[in-house]
């Protein structure tokens, strides 16, 4: 695995508020080139409003974003350039319905980098044959499973050619049986160098995929190491709680 001497992600000491409920407390991580890092811990960890911090789809009270070395600040021109280099997957796929599925992924390279349409078309076909659904790219959303939609919004997202992807949470509004077929296509993005950050709840996905696990508890992060180490020998009382409860050990 490649990676630069400096982060290509630094999040620093993130402090994030929806009124008086503390959301994220000092929330500090470096994500290197190529490297794959799952976020886990229970339902409002937090763990979602923080990617949604480092898009810039929230905007923290405190702290500090870096990309590829590039203080982010949250000025429009600036976050809009931002947003092309930090795909982002999300629950639920966000396909624009009246579009077929080649037009749903070169909307953005389209209307948002000025790709001329020819040369995006013959891109957006090579990502659908990347996520296997080459042969789905003239129908409409409406006409896939869950899983299909949810690999046509990755290969949307890659589309914009991102030096980081987000993952919120990509298999939780599929049925378990085509969770697989999009795990599979993300486990094959990171064997390939893509540099991702991941929240999930599919443990096994962090056991084979991840290079490293992050958990997170009440808005800090109480532990983080390699998978062999925090699923096997996590230190921290309340990560062993939970991964017992969610393995079912």
């Amino acid at each position: 695995m490649t990676k630069k001497d400096e982060p290509i992600l630094r999040i620093e000491h993130l402090e994030k508020y929806y009124g008086d409920l503390h959301v994220l407390k000092d929330i500090s991580i470096d994500v290197a080139e190529s490297e794959v890092v799952v976020v886990i811990g229970a339902s409002g960890s937090g763990k979602s409003t923080l990617l949604r911090c480092v898009n810039f789809l929230e905007h923290a009270q405190k702290g500090n974003i870096y990309l590829d070395g590039e203080h982010i600040k949250p000025v429009n021109k600036v976050l809009n350039r931002i947003r092309q280099d930090v795909g982002m997957v999300f629950q639920h796929f966000n396909l624009f319905p009246h579009m077929t599925v080649i037009e749903n992924v070169i909307e953005g390279p389209v209307h948002v980098k000025g790709v001329p349409k020819k040369a995006a078309r013959e891109r957006g076909y090579q990502l659908l044959e990347k996520v296997g659904l080459e042969d789905k790219a003239e129908i409409y959303p409406e006409m896939l499973s869950g899983g299909q939609k949810q690999r046509v919004a990755i290969a949307r997202a890659l589309a914009m050619q991102p030096k980081v992807m987000l993952f919120d949470e990509p298999t939780s509004a599929l049925d378990p049986e085509l969770v697989g077929e999009v795990i599979g296509v993300m486990e094959e993005l990171g064997k390939e160098g893509m540099t991702m950050v991941v929240v999930t709840h599919e443990m096994w996905f962090a056991k084979e995929a991840a290079d490293r696990v992050i958990f997170m508890d009440e808005g800090v992060i109480l532990e983080e190491g390699a998978p062999e180490q925090m699923f096997s020998a996590p230190k921290e009382k309340r990560t062993q709680e939970f991964l017992r409860q969610i393995l079912n050990t």
